[in-house]
């Protein structure tokens, strides 16, 4: 049965969606000639970053340059030391993690070096919801995705969906096609306990997508490049409260969804269970509710 859209609603997140040069400026995977393809725009001013070389990667926490054999796995074999929180914006910078200053000795160390780099010639996999004919009303939904990094870079590994009035659409865990290295919990909230018995694979989400997403469907996030660009999806209505809320230091540097939790999230009451990223979804979907 289809859900009940708040027209109103819609009708102002229209005037909100990035346009196809806004999608190509904020580096959101795009179409391809050949099917099943994206390709990216301005790589070089967004957050991604390129691998180096087939066979080298630069470690995401610890900025040290590895190497791998041709499954991905690393065959530099050395302690990662990093900080795994953000600097703060502050006049004298500190790390999130543990408060100390900037240049101070890492506080956190991990088995192995990982990599969030992508191949910007090798964009294979993708499905392009906005030439989705099975799904013709309109819609909104909010998504956001948790990550987490394996031999072949970072991967999606769960996902959350809500309509809306902030209630959950979809959401699961989403075992990676490829091994997994590092659950990435400190970010992700995710670990190896939960992934016991997960069996849905991101051909699985591709294909509940389908049933939900089509050419009518405004998509919200907060840097849904990112989320779009892990999930190989290309869509073409999109509303991104990182664009909509803009850094006063301008693109690339963004504000944090924390950031905008705090400024307009007044009245939120986010899930208590769950995934971190159905918390997410449910704050972006009640910041575009609660916009002027």
């Amino acid at each position: 049965m289809a859900m009940l859209v708040n027209m109103s609603l819609y009708s102002r997140l229209q005037q909100k969606e990035l346009s196809e040069a806004d999608l190509r400026r904020f580096c959101f995977p795009r179409p391809h000639s050949q099917p099943g393809r994206a390709q990216l725009f301005n790589i070089d001013q967004s957050f991604n970053t390129v691998i180096p070389g087939r066979r080298s990667r630069n470690c995401r926490r610890c900025k040290t340059v590895y190497s791998i054999d041709n499954l991905g796995r690393v065959l530099t074999k050395d302690t990662c030391a990093h900080h795994w929180g953000k600097l703060s914006r502050t006049a004298y910078p500190y790390y999130y993690c543990c408060n100390l200053p900037l240049g101070s000795r890492p506080c956190s160390t991990a088995p192995q070096h990982v990599s969030e780099e992508i191949d910007p010639n090798n964009l294979t996999g993708f499905i392009n919801t906005s030439l989705n004919s099975s799904v013709t009303s309109e819609a909104i939904y909010a998504l956001d995705c948790e990550m987490v990094f394996t031999t072949a870079g970072m991967d999606v590994a769960a996902i959350s969906i809500v309509d809306s009035n902030c209630q959950l659409v979809y959401e699961t865990l989403v075992h990676p096609d490829d091994p997994i290295v590092d659950y990435n919990t400190e970010h992700s909230g995710l670990s190896r306990n939960m992934f016991q018995g997960v069996s849905t694979l991101l051909k699985d989400v591709h294909a509940k997508l389908l049933t939900l997403v089509g050419s009518r469907t405004i998509l919200v996030g907060h840097g849904l490049d990112h989320d779009l660009m892990r999930l190989k999806v290309i869509h073409d209505h999109v509303v991104d409260t990182s664009v909509l809320f803009p850094h006063p230091r301008g693109f690339p540097t963004r504000n944090s969804l924390n950031f905008l939790k705090e400024r307009f999230g007044g009245g939120l009451r986010s899930s208590s269970y769950g995934l971190k990223c159905r918390a997410d979804a449910e704050a972006v979907m009640h910041i575009v509710n609660n916009m002027r």
